[in-house]
């Protein structure tokens, strides 16, 4: 890809490209964390839906196959699914909620996975921009960073 002789040139070139990069993901980020600051809420956990019945009185009309609709929402409680009936006058302000609370979520991954690239992008931008040293028998790059992990400590002897 790159001559030896271009090394200097080659590592500018791809450090301005990845810088490109980071600065196009922050824009990303920060559109995403304006969208998201801007939900005012209330949010609703849960899956809002309707279930038909029948009511048990034998001359109803449920009974020919016109079944009763109620609304519902659904939500885990204590690793079990609960549902709790939603009235009738409730039942917009509970649609929205939890579709409000469905769309802070999703920008809240959104979000998670820029902060990933905008990471990994540092990450490369570092190591494009890292000189061996000394020339005639460099130091070998880093293989992980941070703190060895307690069980490797102990693997490693």
């Amino acid at each position: 890809m790159c001559q030896n002789s271009d090394s200097v040139f080659c590592m500018s070139a791809q450090s301005s490209r990845l810088r490109q990069r980071l600065v196009e993901t922050a824009r990303e980020y920060q559109k995403i964390l304006e969208t998201l600051l801007q939900e005012r809420g209330p949010l609703i956990r849960g899956s809002f839906g309707t279930r038909a019945r029948l009511c048990g009185r034998p001359g109803c009309r449920c009974v020919q196959g016109f079944l009763h609709e109620s609304k519902y929402l659904t939500a885990s409680d204590g690793g079990k699914a609960r549902q709790i009936h939603v009235p009738a006058h409730e039942e917009l302000h509970v649609a929205k909620g939890v579709e409000r609370y469905r769309r802070f979520w999703q920008m809240r991954a959104r979000l998670t996975e820029r902060v990933k690239l905008q990471l990994e992008l540092i990450d490369r931008l570092g190591r494009s921009l890292l000189e061996p040293y000394p020339p005639g028998k460099p130091l070998p790059p880093a293989s992980r960073r941070g703190r060895t992990p307690k069980g490797a400590r102990d693997r490693q002897g």
